[in-house]
């Protein structure tokens, strides 16, 4: 098998990418069923809005892990429902926070909040967070991701959101500061809210702003460094051997060098391979030849797998099964 999508230090991610349309989800599901055979207890996520995860298995799915056969459990996550969620959990902690900032309309701000752009990113990256941090009860945690533009803001936030935690971390030690000289002169600063009489913080371990903060910073540094981790982490890109899916591919790849994410293997799905030569298509296999001769070129060190066209779309443990043991190499 291939080591690279084996757990070896705890547990194994693995984010299966590509364009809509390539085959992610049969590809996902494939890799799930033969590591789950292998005696490896696996869980796949379908982080995909335009869920069809359920449809490959053959299997009615929801937000909860449901077990599909022995060591396989899937799910498929509500992303209106994670959305909504991540929201109400920022208002409630932003509402405690600065109760006494009476004049601030918190609900039309998080109103507006739920259509801006980049919320769907942020909700994503919670829902892997959160999975990530039961990664203890599983051996190997696969996701099916939206496609690649969409996967590659999520995969690219835990940096960007470091730097961002950094950055307010040091404002927000400036503005404690300022708020102590100001102490010095005036005394404390004292609010009344609904009868109750809050202190104004002056030092790190009592401000509420900078433990959230600190907090944050915390949950994201633990996702980063998972998903940059060789040993917990590979990446999976699926294309068909067409040249719109191989510039997508190469784009990926080079955004997930970047951000230090492992780009281990590309599944290349749907190759037509005939034991004769039909004139009808031969054209077509000439220009997918001409695809895989250039993938191989540009993707130097990378493993690559071919995955033929089958007759009938690969559907249910039997067929996945199948395709699952081409991906995961022999044992």
């Amino acid at each position: 098998m291939r080591e690279y999508l084996l757990p070896q230090d705890g547990f194994r991610i693995i984010f299966v990418i590509g364009k809509g349309g390539v085959g992610k989800t049969t590809t996902s599901a494939s890799l799930a069923v033969a590591l789950a055979e292998a005696g490896h207890k696996t869980l796949i996520v379908s982080l995909d809005p335009a869920h069809n995860l359920g449809d490959v298995l053959m299997e009615k799915l929801s937000d909860e892990p449901r077990e599909i056969m022995g060591n396989l459990y899937a799910s498929e996550l509500d992303m209106e429902g994670m959305i909504r969620e991540y929201l109400e959990h920022l208002e409630k902690n932003l509402k405690n926070m600065y109760r006494y900032l009476t004049v601030i309309n918190l609900e039309r701000y998080f109103e507006v909040l739920r259509y801006s752009p980049g919320i769907e990113e942020y909700a994503t990256l919670e829902a892997i967070r959160e999975i990530l941090s039961e990664g203890d009860k599983w051996d190997v945690i696969v996701f099916d991701t939206p496609p690649t533009g969409l996967t590659l803001r999520v995969l690219a936030l835990p940096r960007i959101s470091l730097i961002w935690a950094d950055k307010l971390i040091e404002i927000r030690k400036k503005i404690l500061e300022r708020r102590r000289a100001i102490a010095k002169i005036q005394g404390e600063q004292k609010f009344v809210v609904d009868g109750e009489e809050i202190k104004l913080p002056t030092e790190e371990e009592e401000d509420g702003v900078m433990k959230e903060l600190k907090a944050y910073r915390s949950e994201i540094e633990f996702v980063y460094k998972t998903i940059t981790d060789p040993k917990k982490t590979s990446v999976v890109a699926v294309m068909n051997p067409e040249m719109l899916p191989f510039y997508e591919t190469k784009r990926a790849y080079e955004s997930l060098r970047k951000f230090k994410v492992p780009f281990n293997l590309i599944v290349m799905n749907k190759v037509i391979k005939l034991e004769r030569e039909v004139p009808e298509i031969k054209v077509k296999i000439e220009a997918q030849k001409r695809v895989m001769e250039e993938v191989k070129r540009e993707f130097n060190g990378v493993d690559i797998v071919e995955i033929p066209m089958f007759q009938e779309e690969p559907r249910g443990i039997e067929w996945l099964r199948k395709v699952g043991g081409m991906i995961v190499g022999s044992s």
